[in-house]
């Protein structure tokens, strides 16, 4: 019998019953980002961590002179409103042994800090969809499943309330498969494009394609209450976001601690020698409000 066999040598510490291979796979996770539906609008800082946006006054008809040469002109409504913007400190922060950077391996310090940087679109996903339950109008039916005619209900809603252009659906992921189940037995159903990655080029990751109109994406961040689950239909406008850039803080932050200044993202490193351990901690300071409530509906459907 040969005693360079593998058995023998895994007992005697001449082979390990496994390796880690170079490579690392992503494990199945939801990271739908919304940023591409909402309303950009860039910080600008003058001592306040809230940025009020005004918006205009809704146009008005002329009205018909009473008379040729007399009779004068009353002055029009100008009513402006605003929405307001407060930045807050968001933090993610992982702590390594000095331990797990000498011994190696695949999950190293880089893969640690892009796992951060991934988790900026899943934060703002999660604001966004946090609004859905405080939008004024609502459709679909409690405890019920969506149906293509629920769809059409959020699109006349929002055609009543004048909203114009793309209209786009955010749903949880059983929402999605409730509404494609029953637009399967709709006899003549306008044509659904599925994504392609063209489009989830353009549009984001969550994504699922677009019908009459409305560009639907799903989410697992979309609440429910155990009842129902909460999603929404809005044109553009409805919501808004500004991220505040964190370069700010470059100057309060020895360079050497900086990991990654991505402008809207900071990942710095701190160490705590006595004990071997070093933190990334990773910072943002976004903030995602309801620009005009009449341009979303929320969209109801039982879990």
């Amino acid at each position: 019998m040969a005693n360079l066999n593998f058995s023998t040598l895994s007992t005697n510490g001449g082979r390990i019953s496994a390796v880690l291979s170079a490579l690392v796979v992503e494990k199945l996770y939801d990271p739908t980002d919304l940023r591409s539906t909402l309303t950009f609008i860039p910080w600008s800082s003058f001592g306040s961590d809230t940025m009020n946006v005004t918006q205009n006054a809704v146009p008005g008809a002329f009205s018909a002179a009473s008379s040729e040469t007399s009779g004068g002109a009353s002055e029009g409504a100008y009513t402006t409103s605003k929405f307001s913007l407060q930045v807050s400190r968001y933090y993610r922060k992982y702590i390594m042994s000095d331990l797990f950077g000498v011994t190696g391996g695949p999950i190293d310090v880089e893969t640690v800090v892009q796992n951060l940087m991934n988790g900026v679109a899943l934060t703002m996903t999660d604001l966004t969809t946090a609004l859905f339950p405080n939008i004024a109008s609502s459709v679909g039916t409690s405890g019920a499943a969506l149906d293509v005619d629920k769809v059409y209900d959020g699109m006349y809603t929002l055609n009543l309330n004048n909203v114009q252009g793309q209209y786009t659906a955010v749903l949880k992921p059983k929402q999605m498969n409730q509404f494609r189940s029953d637009l399967r037995t709709e006899a003549g159903a306008i044509q659904y494009v599925p994504a392609t990655a063209e489009l989830l080029a353009s549009k984001g990751p969550g994504f699922q394609g677009s019908w009459n109109g409305v560009d639907f994406y799903q989410s697992d961040s979309v609440t429910d209450d155990s009842t129902d689950f909460s999603g929404a239909m809005f044109g553009q406008g409805f919501a808004a976001y500004t991220m505040a850039p964190v370069r700010a803080l470059q100057g309060q932050i020895p360079a050497s601690n900086i990991l990654v200044d991505a402008g809207e993202l900071l990942v710095e490193l701190s160490r705590d020698a006595d004990n071997g351990l070093s933190t990334a901690l990773a910072n943002i300071y976004p903030s995602v409000v309801e620009a005009e409530d009449l341009r979303g509906v929320e969209v109801v459907s039982g879990v």
